[in-house]
């Protein structure tokens, strides 16, 4: 078995099972990637692929194992190849990181700030994706670092490491010439007297907060749904409702009141999401524990050791 047929087995499962793209991935020809492929197949002894018509349409269960520790060997590779790059130069070099809009809007901005200040020639890619996405995208190595807001509903992927960070707090916003803005203590019900600047139903801020809300028995009358708490802001801003937002948006140029109404509504932590076979970099270690202090470089790699296989 050869490491060059285990590229192809990957290839050719991360092109949906098309030849001519897995060749084209990987520098080669069409003829060589199934010559190879069946070579081989027929070296373990088992078919590696379900065939129709001689054409390839998908795994075998065989395959899928294959697959999966195919890719772990892959990411062996690639960390022999990172800890050998930052023993050259630990301040070159590059690494992916994603978040939803959220984070990369206001919780990257100063962890950035520093980053860049520490290391000016490491290359980050900041990559925005809905927070569903995030862990499926860091599984499959196609960013290195995931950062979303994680709940007790939220299906845990084999394979990665989810580390509790911060709580992200919510808050509610209102007009400072508002009834409420005169309150001091202000429950859910009382703002759902007013109209409410709502998120889309696909939203995840939509289903904690709509979940609240349903547990209370409050049914608010929904003014306009956006998909972005900075719009909502600017809806509030104008006097169309009032508004729930992470507290992480707010600022003082802000020209609205605000009320916390976090202990109201299901606890939800920003965290950090690793694959947990990979080699975590000096550079990736800084910008994480810049984001959230306990995430440094021994905590990060104990837990890392403690998932993987001895």
């Amino acid at each position: 078995m050869k490491l060059r047929q285990l590229q192809l087995l990957l290839a050719v499962a991360r092109n949906e099972m098309n030849i001519s793209a897995a060749a084209a991935a990987l520098n080669t020809s069409q003829p060589s990637v199934s010559r190879q492929i069946i070579q081989l197949e027929e070296e373990i002894g088992v078919p590696l692929f379900t065939r129709r018509k001689n054409r390839i349409v998908g795994l075998t269960p065989a395959g899928e194992a294959a697959f999966e520790s195919a890719q772990l060997v892959e990411n062996q590779i690639t960390n022999i190849d990172l800890i050998a790059r930052e023993a050259r130069n630990p301040h070159q070099g590059s690494f992916s990181v994603v978040t939803t809009h959220l984070h990369a809007r206001y919780t990257m901005l100063d962890p950035m700030r520093a980053f860049r200040r520490k290391y000016p020639d490491v290359q980050v890619s900041l990559m925005q994706a809905d927070g569903d996405r995030i862990q499926d995208i860091v599984r499959n190595g196609d960013a290195d670092i995931g950062m979303g807001v994680i709940g007790p509903e939220d299906k845990k992927t084999p394979g990665l490491l989810i580390l509790r960070g911060q709580h992200l707090r919510r808050v509610a916003i209102f007009p400072k010439d508002h009834p409420l803005a005169t309150k001091k203590n202000i429950t859910l019900a009382e703002i759902c007297a007013y109209d409410l600047i709502g998120f889309t139903k696909d939203s995840r801020t939509h289903h904690v907060v709509n979940q609240s809300l349903q547990d209370l028995g409050l049914n608010p009358h929904i003014s306009v749904r956006v998909n972005d708490s900075d719009v909502v802001k600017s809806y509030v801003a104008i006097g169309l409702g009032v508004g729930i937002v992470p507290e992480i948006t707010i600022s003082n140029f802000d020209k609205f009141a605000s009320y916390d109404i976090t202990d109201q509504i299901p606890s939800r932590y920003v965290s950090v999401i690793l694959r947990d076979d990979m080699y975590l970099r000096e550079s990736m270690i800084a910008l994480l524990s810049s984001i959230h202090p306990q995430w440094n470089g021994e905590n990060l790699r104990k837990k890392l050791r403690s998932r993987q296989p001895s």
